[in-house]
């Protein structure tokens, strides 16, 4: 059915915004509950801006507790029309406050997923609006905005949502393709068919063959799980079937578009990979961590790497103890582990990295290539061994270094297995190489853990929005 009149950005704002307070003052910690205030605020803003140019929306699914919990990603639908629109409304700086987006992900020929990241002090706040005009699987076509926004209907919050038996029809379509039904899902599709019983039915009846209709529609109100559990690859074999095709030249277009959408993803990976260096005693461990927990949103996975890739191994590297103890390998040694590096470097990045990247995921590099042409000692390299160095512009590199700078009193006094006269010398090497590489940034680590774990985020939220600027460009 139609929803009730249409209101104005304004009005929308308004009645969701009103129980939202984020009066803030300047060293207020970032608690948990901050966070959850802000995108609150985030989720206000994006629906209000939505309104505000006019482009008619539905909420998808599972958006029950919206706006006080939004726990995944926020799915949507528009017209195909207002779907070429959306990079540039969400790119201007109106469009959620305080917010810029750090991702953008074409998951489908007519499907874009991007991450609107807001920092707060040393944590960031995250929406995550998942985009879809027409929704196609295996190149059938299943369902067609037009229809799903002539349902929809003003929730009790404030935002547009789609009818109940238009919702239940798309949320049990993604858990059975995922082959993934657990209580929390078939609690929210009981609700739905207890709203609409004759609608789901209906919807029962498109995706599903005559006999299974019953059983499915049965499952549910039992919130039977193992049911579902013990089917899921039937179900989805189903789905896949049952779905109507479009005509063959709706396919031959949409595989070509499939195949220059995967040609985009691999010559412009959505991954990022990131290097961090500095002496030890830097702080480098807790500013990782912190880096993969924060970033892990805007990610499809993390991956960790020391010093160099292992050959894809998961596990690499040792702790170093007292790192200028031993005394240096002799120079036909030292070109062999020189020559082992750039094989491992350039076998993983093919094999591992690229791939990884590709998928998606955040890498970080704990150490990089480039220590050996600064510590040259804690690698055992002979004195002016110059191989390391002629060979590192061949290496392959990071989008991003973060370099750690400490005082040397505080390298020694958190470590204590170096010299104040070494530390010294290492510090100012590392800055110097810093000044040489692209895209470094210096982050000093002499200064309190939430000031530099705030300026490590910074870096890594910056360099992200520009990549994603340059994205959005291509998509207008």
């Amino acid at each position: 059915m139609q929803g009730g009149r249409e209101g104005t950005g304004v009005e929308l704002g308004v009645k969701m915004a009103s129980t939202t307070n984020l009066d803030r003052t300047e060293h207020a910690p970032t608690t948990p509950g901050r966070l959850a205030a802000v995108r609150k605020q985030m989720f206000i803003d994006f629906c209000t801006a939505l309104e505000a140019h006019g482009i008619p929306y539905v909420i998808l699914a599972g958006h029950r507790d919206y706006p006080e919990r939004i726990a995944s990603d926020v799915d949507f639908m528009v017209c195909e029309r207002d779907f070429a629109r959306l990079p540039a409304i969400l790119n201007t700086p109106e469009c959620v406050s305080g917010a810029q987006i750090v991702q953008v992900l074409e998951h489908e020929i007519s499907a874009r997923y991007f991450v609107l990241a807001r920092q707060e002090g040393e944590r960031i706040a995250y929406l995550h609006p998942d985009s879809a005009a027409n929704y196609r699987l295996d190149a059938r076509l299943w369902l067609r905005s037009e229809s799903v926004l002539a349902t929809r209907r003003r929730s009790p919050a404030g935002f547009w949502i789609p009818s109940a038996a238009v919702e239940f029809e798309y949320y049990l379509f993604k858990r059975v393709e995922k082959e993934c039904v657990e209580e929390r899902h078939l609690e929210q599709l009981r609700a739905l068919f207890d709203e609409d019983a004759s609608g789901c039915r209906e919807s029962l009846q498109r995706m599903f063959p005559a006999e299974l209709v019953q059983e499915v529609s049965c499952a549910i109100a039992r919130m039977d799980v193992a049911w579902f559990r013990t089917r899921r690859e039937s179900l989805a074999g189903c789905l896949s079937r049952n779905l109507p095709r479009e005509s063959m030249p709706g396919r031959m277009s949409s595989r070509l578009q499939e195949s220059r959408r995967i040609f985009r993803r691999v010559i412009n990976p959505s991954g990022f990979i990131v290097a961090i260096l500095g002496p030890d005693g830097s702080g480098k461990t807790t500013v990782i961590e912190h880096l993969e927990k924060e970033f892990a949103s805007a990610f499809r996975g993390v991956r960790r790497f020391h010093l160099r890739p292992h050959f894809g191994r998961t596990a690499g590297g040792t702790t170093v103890r007292d790192p200028h103890a031993q005394e240096p390998r002799g120079r036909l040694a030292s070109c062999l582990k020189i020559g082992m590096f750039a094989a491992d470097y350039w076998s993983s990045w093919l094999r591992h990295v690229m791939p990884s990247k590709i998928r998606s995921t955040l890498i970080v590099f704990d150490r990089y290539y480039h220590d050996l042409l600064v510590d040259q000692r804690r690698y055992r390299l002979p004195a002016r061994f110059t191989l390391a160095r002629w060979l590192s512009p061949l290496i392959p590199q990071p989008d991003l270094w973060l370099v750690l700078d400490a005082p040397a009193e505080n390298l020694v006094a958190r470590k204590g297995e170096i010299s104040l006269d070494a530390a010294r010398s290492l510090t100012a090497a590392y800055a110097a190489l810093a000044h040489r590489l692209p895209n470094a940034v210096i982050i000093d680590s002499g200064t309190s853990v939430d000031q530099t774990l705030q300026a490590a985020v910074r870096a890594v939220r910056e360099r992200l929005g520009i990549r994603a600027q340059s994205t959005l460009r291509r998509l207008l």
